[in-house]
Formats: structure tokens, sequence, C-alpha cells
């Protein structure tokens, strides 16, 4: 049977008139459940019709692709080291590709060409939408790679180590690859279930039908997409160069600039940021507001309050772990003294492992009371992720384990669809796995790293098991968890005292879990982007000098520093042993499991009432966000997904089918090539300041808060 009589059949069986289904159910839109708001917007967002014959690795593919890859790999860096970090815009991509695909398709010459048995040609027909989905995904592979940078950034940047650029390439693809062979043991789980929703993912599909659907349609929203586009270009102009005050509006601040007290509680750089506003997207984008579920986004702004507007203050005007020694916000660790802990103190330069006699002679390590109460957020995450996981999806994971392939395939359209292409072999992901895992074995004895094998196999394995609890989660809420303080606290309990161990352990079993990646060839172009933003900002990035802009505070890194100091070089037990003033914090993994249970039992006795929108996890998500950012974005960025997500899809719904998704990716894209220009141009290698005046004065770090030098406190 011929593919494309195959493909007619497909179309026979699978047809569904999915305009008219939704133009039927309009009217009662807002009177609908999630679970029918979800199947709409599927049915509504992705094809049921297919062609197997259409090409995917063309010649436009390899050069679209490279091209975006190349370009990600520079803004993903970029933005990791400032104050809010939003990742490449993958919308921008879509759309970007788009255009320049459909302009190869016009000028390309569409004569074939013939290798001994080999034929291609550079022109092989209209652009089609699998060939611009596999441009996409491979530029995807370049927003996640800058976090696996991690491992290499605070070896060179705190610990004055420089790996050897064979080896930390290897380290990056061995981390990456071991989380591309654990998918394809979860795929069943994580891809085939229709409930199983991605809400990105939907809004790929989105524009992808749209770019490629009615004509008229697609050159309508492009325009609006270039209109929006240059709009926020210009604009992004104004609060990243000119008047930087924009990025970080601090309200308070401006009416009681003499009282300590209201400027800690106001300061979206240094402070809780109460009644702070942002106007740069930058800092907008971070939560996602234009197409991540609502409920998803009340649960996390509910985390987020708590947090930085009601919790910190109160730790640290009661001065809970000596909170007001330190600064409010700050990712550092400290001594005894108050002054940035110096780790070169106390490490056995012959070993790299910590040295006792050189501790106990300096000093324990402090955290500010975000920071130490951050991680009893992460322990309570942790346990409430599974206890989620068990209560609210155990069951349905269980009976899909033991429903054959077939069984499954039946109940979903998109299955049906893919049964006319080969599954990539289970094997293949064991090889892949396999292959990795060995290479990271031996890698991770390289450099005074001291990761043991078995220690290496106990990360992966955590990572393993979290894969499906945190996957599912993240498919139906948008947000990511993250298993980094789980990670570090496991090894600063069985390999205390070695802090590059520490760091390795975690990245093995942090960042293999989430990605796949999809190319590789982008590596070396981000150590080059590296290179130059330490060499131009390092003080900032480290945390030496303050950015008067504050706009790069490189809080991640300095965190993971942190991190390396806590769990691994001085190591768990110390840190939060018995006689430690942190021990409590433990008490996070138990609270953290019994938090859903009340929600699972109403949702139980009231299935109408919708408890089971109340997500503990993605609560807690939002409580975990700080002091790792900083909170500008929180009133700003909650107006604009109210609007967005509640208003315009409850009340101009037919608009924000047509428009939102090509809204959100013209403001990320916007914002962040201006970003980058600016950068390159005017900031990084290029240094033009902009003259000093009200709205970016460098002495108040333009938010005109604190002195640019001075650390916030109650006593000032």
């Amino acid at each position: 049977m011929s593919s494309e009589t195959t493909n007619n059949k497909i179309k026979e069986s699978l047809y569904i008139d999915t305009n008219m289904k939704i133009h039927d159910e309009e009217k009662n839109f807002e009177k609908k459940s999630v679970d029918d708001y979800d199947n709409e917007l599927i049915l509504a967002a992705v094809n049921t019709n297919d062609d197997p014959t259409l090409p995917c690795l063309t010649f436009r593919f390899w050069v679209l692709s490279t091209l975006f890859t190349a370009l990600g790999a520079v803004v993903s860096v970029i933005s990791y080291f400032r104050s809010n970090i939003l990742l490449y815009s993958i919308f921008f991509v879509i759309l970007a590709s788009y255009i320049m695909g459909k302009w190869m398709e016009k000028i390309l010459p569409n004569k074939k060409f013939r290798i001994k048995n080999w034929e291609f040609s550079l022109n092989p027909g209209p652009f089609n939408y699998k060939e611009h989905v596999c441009i996409a995904a491979a530029a995807a592979a370049s927003v996640v790679n800058v976090h696996y940078l991690e491992v290499i950034l605070v070896q060179e940047l705190f610990y004055n180590t420089r790996v050897n650029f064979l080896v930390g390439f290897m380290v990056l693809i061995s981390m990456q690859m071991i989380g591309y062979g654990l998918v394809g043991f979860v795929r069943k789980y994580l891809v085939r279930p229709a409930n199983i929703i991605w809400p990105q993912a939907l809004v790929y599909a989105t524009i992808y039908n749209t770019l490629h659907g009615n004509a008229s349609q697609t050159n309508d929203k492009i325009r609006f997409f270039t209109i929006v586009f240059i709009s926020v270009f210009v604009w992004q102009f104004v609060p990243e160069y000119i008047f930087p005050w924009l990025a970080g509006a601090s309200i308070l601040c401006l009416f009681g600039s003499n009282n300590n007290v209201v400027k800690i509680l106001g300061s979206v750089y240094r402070g809780a940021g109460i009644l702070g506003f942002s106007f740069d997207w930058n800092a907008i984008g971070e939560i996602f507001p234009l197409y991540t579920p609502w409920w998803s986004q009340v649960n996390c702004y509910i985390g987020n309050v708590l947090s930085i507007w009601i919790i910190a203050p109160l730790l640290y005007f009661n001065n809970v772990f000596d909170a007001q020694k330190f600064p409010f916000l700050s990712t550092s660790s400290f001594d005894k003294n108050g002054n940035k802990y110096n780790q070169t103190r106390i490490i056995d330069p012959a070993t790299g492992a910590l040295d006792v006699t050189a501790y106990e002679n300096y000093s324990p390590v402090y955290l500010s009371a975000t920071m130490a109460v951050n991680y009893s957020y992460y322990f309570m995450q942790f346990s409430a992720t599974i206890c989620h996981f068990i209560l609210f999806s155990g069951k349905e994971v269980w009976k899909r384990y033991k429903k054959t392939r077939e069984e499954e395939e039946e109940n979903d359209i998109h299955c049906k669809m893919m049964n006319v292409y080969p599954e990539v072999p289970y094997y293949w992901y064991g090889a892949i796995f396999i292959v990795m895992v060995i290479i990271a074995i031996i890698l991770s004895n390289a450099n005074n790293v001291n990761l043991p094998w078995w220690g290496l196999l106990f990360t992966v394995a955590l990572a393993a098991f979290m894969i499906l609890p945190i996957g599912i989660i993240q498919a139906i809420s948008n947000w990511q968890f993250k298993l980094n303080v789980i990670t570090e606290l496991v090894c600063g309990f069985i390999l205390p005292g070695y802090p590059i161990a520490n760091i390795y352990f975690k990245a093995y079993g942090t960042r293999t879990l989430f990605q796949c990646l999809y190319f590789i060839q982008d590596l070396k172009l981000e150590y080059w982007a590296i290179r130059i933003i330490i060499n131009k900002k390092r003080s900032y990035i480290d945390g030496t000098e303050v950015d008067p802009t504050g706009q790069w505070a490189g809080l991640e890194l300095q965190k993971a520093n942190t991190a390396s100091i806590v769990w691994g070089l001085i190591g768990a037990r110390r840190t939060f042993g018995s006689d430690s003033i942190y021990n409590i914090l433990l008490w996070g993994f138990l609270i953290g499991a019994f938090l859903p249970i009340p929600f699972y039992l109403l949702h139980r006795k009231f299935p109408k009432a919708k408890f089971n929108l109340v997500n503990t996890p993605v609560i807690l998500y939002g409580l975990t966000r700080f002091p790792g950012t900083v909170p500008n974005f929180m009133i700003t960025g909650f107006i604009t997904s109210f609007l967005s997500q509640f208003y315009a899809f409850h009340y101009k719904n037919k608009w924000w089918q047509k428009y939102n998704y090509v809204m959100s990716a013209a403001f990320d894209s916007g914002a962040q090539i201006m970003t980058m220009v600016a950068f390159l141009c005017l900031s990084g290698i290029i240094r033009v300041p902009f003259p000093t005046w009200w709205g970016n004065d460098p002495s108040t770090q333009s938010e005109h808060c604190f002195p640019i030098n001075s650390s916030p406190s109650k006593k000032g």
C-alpha cells in the first residue's frame, strides 16, 4: 500500500470538523469545565490531518536550523546572567523561520541533484509544516544548553578552576544525552495520553496550523506580528538603556525614601518589591503570562505573594536566622561577621576537599533568611509533588501501565495518526543512555571532580524516579520544577566536603531530567559568548559589585555557588545538623507530604467545587522563585496574565484564538532581540553609556532605594 493511499485512509477515518464544533459551543464557552476547556483547546490547536510523504530534513531545514540555533545560543547565554531570565522565544523562531522558509521557497532552484543513488533538491517544493517543526525543534536545543553551563561557570568564577574545553564539551553532551535516553521510557505516560496537554506545545501547534493554513489569515497574523514586534523592539530600548527605572519601578521608595523599613519592603532589586512595577518585557515575560493557564498562574502567584511579600518580611523584621545581619534578597553565603564567605580559605588545594581545621578556625556558613527558607520550600515541593502525583495521577498512570499499546492508541486520535510512522525502538534510547552514563562516569573522575561512579548512578536514578511526578505536573501547569536542592542535599550527606562533586551530582541529577538534546553544534559558540560576558560583566555576576541598572545580577549563578558551599564543601550534616540554626528547615519534607491531602479529600467530597485546581506543588514552586529572581514582575505580570488568560479568553475568545499566541511571540522576540543588540552594541562589546539622569542614576541602582554599595538593613 502506498503512503498516499495510507494517508487518505487516515484522513477518512480521523477527520473531525473542528471549526464547526467550536462554533456550535462558543456561546456556552464560559460554562465549560476545565476538562472541556482542555479538550476544545486541543481540537482547536492540533491538526487531525497528516501527510506522511512531506520531506523534513531539507536543505532549507539545515540552513535555517543552524542560523536559529546559533542565535539561540547567544541570546540564552546573555539572558542567563541577567536579573530576570527570559528564555529564547521559540515563537520568534517559528514566525521568523516561516518568513525565511517561504522566501527560500521562492528563490532557490528546484533542480534535482544526484550523487550515485542519492537524489536531493535545494527546493523540494512548498515550505511545509514538518520541516518547519524540525527547525524550531533544533532551535529549542539552544534554549536549554545554557543551564548546563552552570557546572563549568561555578568552577571558573568561584573556584578558579579552568575546565579543559574538550572535557567541558563532553560533560555538557553527556548530561543532555542521558536525559534524552530517559525520554524513551516515559513517552507512553507523558506524550500519548490526551489529557497530558503541555500548554506550550499547544501554543506551538496553533501557530503552525495558522501559518500553514488559510493564506489570508496567515498574512493578517504576520502583519500583526510585525507591528507588535517593531513596537516592542523600539520600546525595549527605553527600559534597557535610556530609562532603567521602568524595568523596576519602586513606588514605595519614591514616597518613603527616608524610611529604611519602607525601602526594604519596596525595593524591587534588593527588597520585597511590594507595589513594584516593571515595564520591561524581559521581566514580565518571565512568568509566561500569555500562555500559562489561568488556574496555574493563580496557584503560582499565591506562592509568590506568600514567599516575598509576607513570609520574607516577617522573617527579616523578626531577625529569624540573624536575618538583619545579611542582605534581604541575597543568594550569596556569608561568614559569622556578615562578610561574603571566602570558600577558598577552607579548601585543601591538594585534594580540592574541605580542610576541617581551616573551617573550624574560620566560620560556619550563614545565609540570608530568604535563601535559608528557600531550601525548606524545595523540601516541601519535593514531597508534595510525590504525594500529589500519587493522589491525583497515580491511578491513571497505573491503568496506562497495564494497558497494551493497541488499547491505548484506540483512545487518542493523534496516536492513530502516528501509527503511520515507525516508533524509535526502546533499545536505541537504552543504548544512548548506557553509553552516555559510561562517558559521564569517566568524566566525573577528571579535573578533581571526585564524584565516584556509584554517586553518578545514584543521581541519575533519582532523576529517573522523579520524571513522571514532575513531568505530569509540568504537562498540565506549564511550570517546570527542579530537583537541584534535593540532589544537593543527598550529595551533601553522602559526599560531604567535595564541592565540585556536589555540583556535578546536582547537574547530572537535575539537568538531565527535563530536556532532550536535538543539536549540539552550538556548544562551542556558547563558550565564546560566555567569555565575552564574563570579561565585561564579571564583577556584577560574581557579586563583587552591584550593577547600577539592576539588570545584571547573576543571581542564579551566585545561588549555585552558595549551594556548592552549603551542600558540597561544608556538607549537609554541618549546615543542617541537630546543632545548626537551619535544622528546623528539614521539617519541610514532612509538611510538604501532607499539604496535598486536604485538597484531595475535599475534591473527593465535593467534586464540583474545583478543589482539584488547588495544586500545592505549583504554589510551592511560586514560593521557591525567590531569591533566585527579583520581584519586579509580580504585579505587571499578573495583570498581563489576567487580561490574556482570563478576560480575553472568556470574553474576547475569537480575538484570543487569532492573536494571543502571535502577540506572545512578538513580545518575546522583540524584547530579546533588543536586549541582545543593546548588550552587544551599547554595554557589552562596545560601551556607549547613556548620559546620567534621574531615570538611570547609578548611585541608587536606578530604583532610588539604597545607595549602590550599601547593604539594605532595618537599621540602615
